[in-house]
């Protein structure tokens, strides 16, 4: 099925993306000290934090006016999303290299200079994300993959010449994932060029509909940030450094099941926007009951990754990681609740309806924050992870919900939903267009 061919290469490039931290841990933990280690996820939660306001979800509108907008108005609406990003980039540097300057325990660890870079890396990851964003709409996943997998090994290449050839530890690591992210960006501009996919016409409605857009985002992209970086946020600041090198390790491990769920949704996304802009009925059946399917298969498939990480522990960590594995149960139950949730907001992505997904997830995300605060106070790192899968189960809950509730779909007919979705998923001679 064209379905699953579009998965399994969105999940291969999610893969080879996630190859560059998970097959470098190994290394790294064996490398870099826990306090050194530290310092690694103390930069990437900062490009984290940076990318909520950086570029201005350019990637995300762009994504969604490829099927609400003429095709020979989409150039222009591009070069005006590569200009936002880079200009919201720009003030964003600024503006977190001065607060690091001023309150430097902010960065747990990092400098006003590398908290620059950090933003930099961030917006430049949004660039690289409007050209395979825009792919992924156009259903060109293998263009999507090919420009994933590269940008995997440019960024393993430096990290090994920076922290081994060179011996920089810590700044090694981080100066590759900036590097490369800079040098990704001006690429992925580069193929839009090359394609004629940009236009330079500047237009005041054109910017409006984008930053209308992209700012109420930037609030579910700060509930974002919190739902999936809380835990660590808390570790850095209550426990050090040190104990954020140790549960990072066991965090990136557990990422495993967050980069699967994000394969599927590329994938789920443009077929689901797709059903929905038809009108049909059987196609909203048919939606309903891929959700539904969903939901129990990354329960399933996160009891089967974390058994495998489990037994390969003692080989993906080094010997003064070992203690990150007792966190892995709590980070594989967050992964599928994470999948959950991935399969309703695409809802509110096509509707528009981003700040109704905003306040959702921002809900979830203080309530979460909070009770990982608590947990972590009172069960050090194991609590924090506790805190994760319990942040994520929450986040599941309340958008379910308010889909629910929101959305008119016929989510109390189960059983002729799920047959809908059977009958397109494999009736013969046809499957679904993803």
């Amino acid at each position: 099925m064209r379905f699953l061919r579009t998965g399994a290469i969105y999940a291969a490039a999610n893969i080879a993306s996630a190859a560059v931290p998970f097959l470098l841990l190994p290394l790294l933990t064996r490398v870099l000290s826990p306090l050194e280690y530290g310092l690694v996820v103390s930069f990437s939660l900062l490009v984290t934090l940076c990318m909520t306001v950086a570029g201005l979800n350019a990637h995300a509108a762009l994504g969604v006016l490829w099927f609400k907008q003429p095709a020979e108005q989409m150039p222009a609406f591009s070069a005006t999303a590569l200009a936002l990003a880079a200009a919201s980039t720009l003030l964003v540097a600024a503006l977190v290299g001065g607060v690091l300057a001023l309150f430097p325990a902010l960065g747990s660890g990092v400098s006003a200079g590398w908290g620059m870079a950090a933003a930099v890396t961030a917006g430049a990851g949004v660039l690289l994300q409007c050209r395979l964003v825009l792919w992924q709409s156009q259903h060109k996943a293998l263009h999507n993959a090919v420009l994933q997998v590269l940008a995997s090994l440019i960024n393993v290449t430096f990290s090994l010449v920076a922290v081994l050839l060179l011996g920089l530890g810590d700044n090694g690591r981080n100066g590759a994932i900036a590097l490369t992210a800079v040098l990704m960006a001006a690429l992925s501009v580069g193929l839009f060029l090359r394609s004629g996919e940009l236009r330079w016409a500047p237009d005041r409605a054109q910017l409006k509909t984008l930053v209308l857009f992209g700012l109420p985002l930037i609030l579910h992209s700060l509930a974002g940030v919190l739902l999936g970086t809380a835990d660590r946020w808390t570790v850095a600041l209550k426990l050090g450094p040190q104990a954020l090198g140790v549960y990072g390790a066991g965090a990136q491990l557990g990422m495993v099941m967050a980069i699967l769920a994000d394969a599927f949704v590329k994938a789920y996304g443009p077929w689901l926007y797709a059903k929905l802009a038809s009108g049909k009925a059987a196609d909203q059946h048919c939606a309903v009951g891929a959700i539904y399917t969903a939901m129990p298969a990354f329960v399933a498939i996160a009891a089967a990754v974390g058994l495998f990480l489990h037994l390969a522990s003692g080989t993906l960590l080094g010997p003064q990681y070992q203690a990150a594995t007792a966190v892995l149960p709590w980070f594989m139950l967050g992964g599928a609740f994470s999948g959950v949730y991935l399969c309703t907001s695409v809802l509110f992505f096509f509707s528009g309806r981003t700040g109704l997904l905003a306040a959702t997830t921002l809900s979830a995300a203080t309530c979460g924050a909070a009770s990982t605060w608590l947990l972590v106070t009172a069960l050090g790192s194991t609590g924090a992870a506790a805190g994760y899968a319990l942040t994520q189960g929450l986040l599941a809950l309340f958008t379910s919900a308010v889909a629910f509730r929101s959305f008119d779909l016929p989510w109390r007919e189960p059983g002729k939903a799920l047959s809908a979705w059977r009958r397109n998923a494999f009736a013969a001679g046809h499957s679904p267009s993803i």
